[in-house]
């Protein structure tokens, strides 16, 4: 064993940068959110509550309360699920996944999954391409404004020649909350036919 001790080191230099990588999704744009979602919604973060799922999975499950809904069934709440969390002593941490601080508000598109660790007929959300799906509203200068998704993860597109090129999400930098809200209403409507 001992002969083999300067491996060690060195296998720790290779495999730290495999580990540092961020999760990589494909791109998508604002129209794509909107057609793929089952609903869409501004809403605000009320509770988080980390437990495991019926798979042993560490999830944790936001409360969030609806604001607004541009498409899909209006609630008054719904839960957003997110792998990853920490229940007791044991934490877990998934690139790409996003967080939902209580208090937080954001633009969610959503797709509904069934919890099969919840009540019969119970479903839950999940953002569409991981944070993609996720857009933080903050107030700057007086103004409400939605940032772009796609927190903590690398967004790359498919190339022709099958090649991952970088890049971006679907929103390139912040943009007013009424003027976003307003062009997701109009694909909504292009869209769903709502």
């Amino acid at each position: 064993m001992r002969r083999f001790a300067w491996a060690l080191p060195l296998l720790s230099v290779w495999l730290v940068p495999a580990l540092a990588l961020a999760t990589q999704v494909e791109a998508m744009s604002l129209r794509e959110l909107v057609a793929e979602a089952d609903l869409v919604i501004v809403g605000t973060v009320v509770s988080n509550d980390a437990h495991y799922d019926d798979q042993d999975r560490i999830v944790t499950d936001a409360t969030i309360r609806v604001e607004d809904t541009l498409h899909g069934a209006r609630a008054t709440t719904i839960v957003v699920r997110r792998l990853g969390g920490v229940v007791g002593d044991l934490g877990l941490q998934i690139a790409g996944e996003s967080t939902y601080p209580v208090g937080t508000r954001a633009l969610l598109f959503l797709r509904a999954i069934p919890a099969t660790d919840l009540p019969v007929g119970s479903v839950v959300y999940r953002p569409l391409g991981m944070s993609q799906g996720v857009m933080p509203m903050l107030e700057a200068n007086g103004i409400e404004v939605v940032m772009p998704g796609g927190a903590d993860l690398t967004i790359v597109t498919l190339q022709p020649n099958g090649a991952l090129a970088p890049s971006g999400p679907a929103l390139s930098s912040p943009q007013p909350r009424d003027e976003l809200l307003a062009r997701v209403r109009d694909l909504v409507s292009e869209v769903h036919g709502e």
